[in-house]
């Protein structure tokens, strides 16, 4: 941690030893950083905590991590801060609580994935199934994480409605990987969550993938019903992926044999790190710094991309205006600038 402690020093520094010794950030005035539960709780209660104990060690700064039980606690958890609270809210969480601050809540960095810097709900279903459409969805039962997810409700839920998708029920799941599962199980007809664009076999030097080209392009051979050969395939990182990684569920080859993707609906502007109305500036600028250090570093970017975490691979610098696009499209109102 070395590299982490010298980039983030002139940062510290700026803070000054009065800033740090009584303000925000003691023992006695705790940071507060709360994160969603949006995989495996117990995996994002470990993580973060290292995480926070590294930025902790960089700033100097005493941070508390806290895992919300749902993501509805987290939005009124930025409303109750009395500008002691930061957090790492989905891109839904994050536009609801901009605005239910009066706009005093801002992002400072959103989330990096494997070099986007948006991403995409995808629709699961099982290949046994025979979907081939969004309308085939009607009547079925919908498996989802959280409906403050905006990939696994938000977003996907508007979908459905505007192609007259009446669902027959809906199983409530409370985490991404949690509804592939239950689909793996066959408690429900289709599942949403977040989906990652598929990345390229070795050597492939054409176009990158974009929006609206096959979301199992690389992966899956629609012509023959079956997965690419070893020799031409990409890798898939997406949800399943995730599910993959944990033991029992067998191999991410398994996985993607009996679970497809039926569509994906997007883009949508990635997860963020964002304060409370009422932060100290010099005291965010110091985590901002630590955080971009500690991301790009090797010890710091295993932690944020585990893909039962929040398979973070970087971060970019935004401000509020990142989340403009996402606001309109959900009829939440945007800030007058």
């Amino acid at each position: 941690m070395k590299r982490l402690t010298l980039v983030v020093l002139v940062a510290v520094v700026a803070l000054g030893a009065t800033g740090l010794a009584q303000a925000l950030g003691t023992r006695d005035n705790p940071i507060i950083w709360v994160f969603p539960p949006s995989t495996r709780a117990e995996v994002i209660e470990a993580t973060a905590k290292k995480i926070v104990e590294d930025i902790g060690k960089a700033t100097g700064l005493y941070i508390v991590p806290r895992v919300m039980p749902d993501y509805a606690a987290l939005v009124e958890a930025f409303k109750a801060a009395e500008g002691n609270v930061m957090g790492t809210p989905t891109t839904d969480q994050y536009a609801r609580i901009s605005v239910e601050t009066n706009f005093g809540a801002h992002a400072r960095l959103a989330a990096v994935r494997r070099g986007y810097s948006f991403y995409f709900s995808s629709i699961y279903v099982p290949r046994a199934a025979g979907y081939t459409s969004i309308q085939d969805l009607n009547g079925k039962i919908w498996i989802y994480n959280d409906e403050g997810s905006t990939s696994g409700y938000v977003f996907p839920k508007k979908y459905l409605e505007d192609n007259g998708v009446v669902v027959g029920g809906v199983v409530k799941s409370g985490g991404h990987p949690n509804s592939l599962i239950a689909l793996l199980k066959g408690q429900g007809d289709f599942c949403t969550g977040y989906g990652s664009p598929p990345e390229p076999p070795a050597g492939y030097d054409g176009p990158k993938w974009d929006y609206g080209m096959d979301p199992e392009m690389w992966i899956w051979d629609r012509e023959n019903n079956a997965l690419y050969p070893p020799e031409v395939r990409g890798t898939c990182v997406d949800l399943r992926y995730a599910v993959s990684q944990i033991e029992g569920m067998g191999t991410l080859e398994e996985i993607i044999e009996k679970i497809g993707v039926l569509d994906t609906v997007g883009p949508l502007p990635n997860d963020c790190i964002a304060f409370s109305a009422g932060f100290p500036i010099r005291v965010e600028n110091a985590i901002v710094a630590a955080i971009i250090a500690h991301i790009r570093s090797p010890e710091g970017k295993a932690l944020w991309s585990n893909p039962n975490f929040y398979e973070w691979t970087d971060v970019e610098l935004i401000d509020d205006s990142y989340y403009d696009t996402y606001r309109s499209l959900v009829g939440l109102p945007n800030p007058k600038r």
